[in-house]
């Protein structure tokens, strides 16, 4: 019964559970340019509890995943133009 109750405190106080940590989608990442004709989506992932990076999953238009440095130049004017034709629609 503590039991219960202190692993309902820990859970509503946002206190990790030992193991229960998720893990960064992206292990690696890429710094190589990709032609912006060949992407499709980008996918942002905050750093959280889960992982100490912000990360960056570019979506190709093959369906291919790839994890891009989000420090590379050509990331940050990739970034820099998408969210310049969202404010712009």
């Amino acid at each position: 019964m503590i039991l219960v109750l202190l692993l309902g405190a820990i859970t509503t106080q946002g206190i990790p559970i030992p193991g229960t940590q998720g893990r960064c989608r992206c292990p690696q990442t890429s710094s190589i340019p990709i032609n912006p004709r060949y992407i499709k989506s980008l996918k942002y992932i905050p750093k959280g509890s889960h992982c100490e990076t912000l990360e960056i999953i570019v979506t190709m238009k093959n369906r291919s995943r790839v994890c891009v440095n989000p420090i590379a130049d050509w990331v940050k004017i990739i970034i820099k133009a998408t969210k310049g034709a969202r404010q712009h629609n």
